[in-house]
């Protein structure tokens, strides 16, 4: 296979977070969502705009493509859904020899668009393993990459270096680990696609009291194979028929949305959180005891759960653990691209530059409308815009290409400042249009991280938690009379980043990974002698994050952000909508959520 091969990597066949990813030789030239064209969150359509993107960004035509690598099998996937059986051993081997003899749901508008390409199809814990391999620092690592399904899997585990992956165990089916997660999370009353983060964030709040009622679902083992005692799939039809099941074992009903949270719905969140965290650590410990490895690489969907991330860092089951802040589904086409690569050049060790994974394209053209409140800043933008974060501003910050993946990492996010009381609930309210409870995370200066956390790794992408030192807690009351209470008391210096069990997701920041944050939070820094900021994403509730300027000032309008950054132009917010029209404008996003 040509070193020069021009590789387009495709996710998004199972259904959902379609993406897009550019190789070019070795070199990585672009990786973006679907969601962020279309405005519909998690779109699962074949990513054509996304295509788009990436080959504006490598200036070269669908014609010159010589590859096309799809981040799923789709004759196994074919198989399971119709059968509702793993693969066997003639299923695998038709995966391998005959990939494109399914007509997969992507195949024929790529084919339409690469007419010159060689179409490959990879299987999808593959992507997930290769993705996060190849940006990690390691030369050889073992693996665990936890999803809701592959294409007839929901678990597998082995060793990876440069040369080759070697699977040593999978988890069949699809009623595994994520499967539990998500139907609890939806019998919770969290129903839109991709919710089981708020149920990571509502945790802390609770005790681990449902534990042994939500074990009645599941058998597992000492590896952490955990199935669902019911056949359940991941058909919206089939998970809803299975809420009552979660109601049977807990004894309460299904909640619905509207329903407030009650404190048995905050400890049956924690006991899932508990289980989830158990059972994530019975994987590791035996892929540890199997392999012998000293670093892991933990990847795909359940590997967002940041708070699992966190305690399989701080258990020292290995001496490092790298999670991939695009180990889900939203970087599949980026690992199915690398995994190609590498399979072209196996005498090449593959680490292209990710540039922090700000591998979209610029929010482009100012819009008219925005122009007229244009703010005449004096002097250079960082100490100005750390100035008003100072003063208590909310700041939109939107500069150069965009991130990949669901987090914000400073080129597409809201900041402002940690220290006030109460800042959590404005933001969440007043600008997210999400519920009170939900945590936000600190951005801090990489050399002052170890003065506030109990951690000295690094966490340039947000990827796992880390707990407040104790000399920086204010002691908490035992009880408190409600969840507001509880979310405005002043437990620390920085109260609107610490959760309420004082663990915070981190993401440490240098010169060289994230240089613009760097600066504008050096210079918070100066000021304030506080080396960390609130980062959140720049959208709202069922809205994908931010990509355009135009995108940017209609988000702007209709928040009560304070300010707006447009890479060098500053605008204050026109507040010339009320409530009513800032709702309304919302409601667009809430079929999407």
């Amino acid at each position: 296979m040509p070193k020069n091969a021009v590789i387009m990597g495709i996710g998004g066949y199972l259904g959902h977070d379609a993406n897009a990813a550019l190789m070019i030789g070795p070199n990585l030239i672009s990786s973006s969502q679907e969601e962020r064209f279309t405005r519909k969150k998690h779109d699962g359509a074949f990513p054509s705009y996304a295509v788009e993107d990436c080959l504006a960004a490598g200036k070269i035509d669908a014609s010159e493509v010589t590859d096309v690598v799809f981040a799923e099998k789709s004759l196994q996937s074919h198989l399971f859904d119709v059968t509702g059986q793993p693969g066997g051993k003639l299923t695998r081997w038709l995966g391998r020899w005959l990939p494109g003899s399914w007509p997969g749901l992507f195949s024929r508008p790529a084919r339409q668009l690469f007419p010159n390409a060689k179409f490959h199809y990879a299987w999808h814990h593959r992507t997930h393993v290769a993705g996060a391999f190849h940006t990690s620092p390691f030369e050889s690592a073992a693996f665990l990459c936890v999803d809701g399904k592959g294409e007839d899997y929901s678990a597998s585990a082995g060793i990876i270096d440069d040369q080759q992956v070697t699977i040593q165990y999978e988890q069949p089916y699809e009623n595994g680990l994520g499967m539990l997660y998500t139907l609890v999370t939806e019998y919770l009353g969290f129903h839109s696609f991709g919710s089981e983060y708020k149920v990571m964030g509502l945790a802390p709040y609770g005790r681990p009291v449902f534990v042994e009622h939500l074990e009645r679902l599941f058998a597992t083992d000492d590896r952490g194979g955990l199935r669902l005692k019911a056949p359940i799939r991941f058909s919206w039809e089939s998970r809803r028929a299975a809420w009552s099941k979660v109601a049977e074992a807990t004894g309460l009903p299904v909640r619905q949305p509207k329903d407030e949270l009650s404190s048995d719905h905050i400890n049956i969140a924690h006991s899932l959180q508990h289980i989830f965290e158990r059972e994530i650590l019975k994987m590791a410990r035996f892929i540890r005891d199997t392999s012998g490895a000293r670093n892991l690489i933990f990847c795909g969907g359940c590997a967002q759960n940041c708070v699992a991330a966190g305690k399989l860092r701080a258990s020292g089951l290995f001496d490092a653990v790298f999670n991939s802040p695009v180990g889900g589904d939203m970087g599949s086409g980026l690992g199915a691209a690398l995994m190609l690569a590498r399979q072209h050049q196996p005498e090449t060790r593959l680490r292209p530059p990710t540039r922090g994974f700000y591998l979209g394209s610029e929010p482009g053209e100012i819009p008219a409308a925005a122009l007229p409140w244009q703010v005449d800043y004096a002097g250079e933008l960082h100490p100005f815009i750390a100035k008003e974060l100072e003063n208590g501003k909310i700041v939109a910050w939107v500069r150069g290409g965009m991130e990949l993946g669901a987090r914000a990492l400073g080129a597409r996010s809201i900041l402002a400042d940690p220290r006030p009381v109460g800042m959590q609930s404005r933001l969440n309210q007043a600008v997210k249009f999400r519920e009170s409870f939900r945590p936000f995370a600190p951005v801090v200066l990489a050399e002052h991280c170890a003065e506030w956390f109990d951690t000295h790794e690094r966490s340039d992408y947000m990827q796992y938690t880390a707990n407040l030192r104790p000399e920086r807690r204010a002691e908490m009351p035992d009880t408190f009379a409600s969840l507001r209470e509880q979310l405005d008391y002043p437990r620390c210096e920085v109260p609107s980043v610490i959760h309420v069990d004082y663990s915070a997701r981190l993401q440490t920041v240098d010169a060289e990974v994230h240089p613009d944050l760097y600066k504008l939070l050096h210079a918070f820094y100066d000021l304030t002698k506080i080396p960390i900021l609130i980062n959140t994403s720049y959208n709202v509730s069922g809205q994908p994050i931010v990509r355009t300027a135009e995108q940017a000032w209609d988000c702007f309008v209709n928040t009560d952000i304070d300010l707006l950054v447009l890479n060098e132009h500053v605008f204050r917010n026109p507040r010339e909508k009320n409530r009513e029209e800032k709702l309304a404008w919302l409601a667009q996003f809430s079929e999407h959520a």
